[in-house]
């Protein structure tokens, strides 16, 4: 009797250790290899499996990092699938969500993340992203973009943001 209850008490204490265990060290993500793979997971496409994928760029705050992954080639229509990681380090990754951008058409999507905005610039039309910042006096912030495909992450919510051409108009 008293040896099934050691082993029954020694049973439970490994079962104690082990799921902690598994929880902490699962679903480690490793490597830009390690990333495009779990894209590849995650994308909505049908041919997700051998569709073109790259990481096109990415914002950070703290240890959220986004992904902003492209997928699709020159001849076929661009899709951007921003994914939320959690950086462990040493090039480690935790999935954290899948996202879904606001396609501004034109190869251009924002998305609403951490309490600010990342933008994809996936356009050589667009040569600057505008920023109007809510004020008293509103600020407004030129970013250049100098070439794409082009990641910005503002950690302030702007007020108003707009892409502009080479002469400063407005791309619609």
């Amino acid at each position: 009797m008293k040896k099934g209850t050691v082993i029954l008490v020694l049973c439970l204490l490994c079962l104690c250790i082990a799921i902690p265990a598994v929880t902490v060290f699962g679903g480690v993500i490793e490597g830009e290899e390690g990333l495009i793979e779990k894209a590849r997971e995650e994308i909505p496409v049908a041919d997700a499996e051998t569709i073109e994928l790259v990481i096109a760029g990415k914002s950070v705050d703290g240890d959220a990092e986004l992904y902003w992954f492209k997928s699709g080639n020159e001849y076929q229509y661009h899709r951007y699938t921003p994914i939320e990681f959690t950086a462990l380090g040493d090039d480690k990754y935790r999935f954290v969500k899948t996202c879904h951008p606001i396609n501004r058409g034109m190869q251009i999507c924002a998305l609403q993340w951490n309490g600010g905005y990342s933008f994809l610039i996936d356009n050589e039309k667009c040569a600057a992203l505008e920023l109007t910042y809510p004020e008293v006096n509103p600020v407004v912030e030129v970013i250049p973009v100098d070439s794409v495909p082009f990641v910005y992450y503002s950690s302030v919510m702007p007020a108003e943001y707009n892409f502009l051409d080479a002469e400063g108009n407005i791309l619609h």
